[in-house]
């Protein structure tokens, strides 16, 4: 497969960023992509999970098969066994036909679980032995099958906490985070947000929309919003632009939601503080993190990858430096990885070019 056609410098296979936490998690696919380890995809709703998921089917060698999404979260908690490894006919009330399960129409492929943390324990332990061995028995039958499929699993609860809440099993979460990937939210990568602009116009036309252009103030609104809803509400909110937009094909700051005019109002203080509080807060440990790597980062930029200039610059002793990029990559920091097994010529070319947080990966 030639990697030449993988992506461009403002995105890889329809996932768009060029954020260095993006380009680790890009790098992270191009890795594990030709593997058949088992991912497990974190982060907030609208982050692009599912993109990533596609994204290392596409580049398996299980391309040529089915690429199965199951959304765990919004099937009936009763009906999703059976939907995802089929049951026999009289199984259960309604059963009035035989029907194949998503693991058996993924056989040869990938299946995408996502929200996996919204699966019930008792079909935790079914997932478990597929994990394991291949093998499950639809729902009413005795006869077991036998598929060869690819799992990656996604969620945006804190799969860790539920654990402790003895809410989803500790064997099954350390199974599927065989190789972990986090998403950034849009507002820590906020340098993104014109690149993803672009991008989503360019698709809106191809659609058979007019081509809007948005000027100047708008995009600055853009780009202060903290976009709870991250994505996946920026690609609605310039949709509803554009399905509703004004003759002359502009976007203006006036013609955006009244929510997004709202930012104005924050002046620099709102810029500053790039956190969104919702009603269940943040990950106050996992935010501490993304500054702290968004500090080495600049120094290794700044210091063209040499550890030793970039501890000088952090006024911290090279041991200690060494020290944490060795436990961030031990605990799965992507970038933390990358910026330590890099020659300098490629750590300049994906660090950050100008400050701005960086999210703690997990990996991607």
């Amino acid at each position: 497969m030639d990697d030449g056609r993988l992506g461009s410098v403002d995105g890889f296979e329809g996932i768009i960023g060029r954020h260095p936490s993006m380009l680790a998690i890009f790098e992270v696919i191009r890795r594990v992509a030709r593997t058949d380890a088992t991912v497990l995809i974190s982060g907030e709703s609208g982050t692009g999970k599912e993109l990533v998921a596609a994204a290392l089917h596409r580049l398996s060698r299980r391309a040529s098969a089915r690429f199965v999404p199951v959304h765990c979260g919004a099937i009936p908690e009763d009906l999703l066994e059976s939907e995802m490894f089929g049951h026999e006919r009289g199984a259960f009330t309604g059963a009035i036909a035989s029907r194949l399960g998503r693991f058996k129409l993924a056989d040869g492929g990938s299946i995408f679980l996502d929200e996996i943390g919204e699966m019930r324990p008792k079909l935790q332990v079914k997932l478990l032995r597929v994990l394991e061995d291949g093998r499950f028995e639809p729902v009413g039958s005795v006869t077991t099958q036998q598929v060869d499929v690819r799992i990656i699993a996604a969620t945006n609860r804190s799969l860790d906490e539920a654990v402790a809440a003895r809410e989803f099993r500790e064997d099954l979460f350390y199974r599927l985070r065989v190789v972990p990937i986090e998403m950034p939210p849009l507002r820590r990568r906020r340098e993104d947000i014109p690149l993803i602009v672009e991008g989503v116009l360019d698709q809106l036309t191809a659609k058979g929309l007019p081509r809007f252009t948005i000027t100047p103030a708008a995009m600055e609104l853009l780009e202060r919003y903290p976009w709870p809803g991250n994505v996946r509400e920026l690609r609605n909110v310039l949709e509803q632009m554009v399905v509703l937009g004004r003759p002359e094909a502009v976007i203006d700051a006036r013609d955006l939601p009244p929510h997004l005019l709202a930012t104005r109002l924050g002046g620099d203080a709102a810029a500053a503080m790039p956190w969104h509080f919702g009603a269940a807060g943040i990950d106050f440990y996992r935010e501490m993190e993304a500054i702290e790597d968004r500090i080495i980062a600049q120094a290794l930029r700044l210091s063209g990858g040499n550890k030793k200039e970039a501890a000088r610059l952090l006024r911290v002793n090279r041991t200690t430096l060494l020290e944490k990029l060795k436990r961030k990559r031990a605990q799965g920091n992507a970038l933390a990885a990358l910026l330590a097994e890099a020659p300098s010529r490629r750590s300049t070319a994906t660090l950050p070019s100008r400050d701005g947080p960086v999210s703690r990966l997990h990996a991607g």
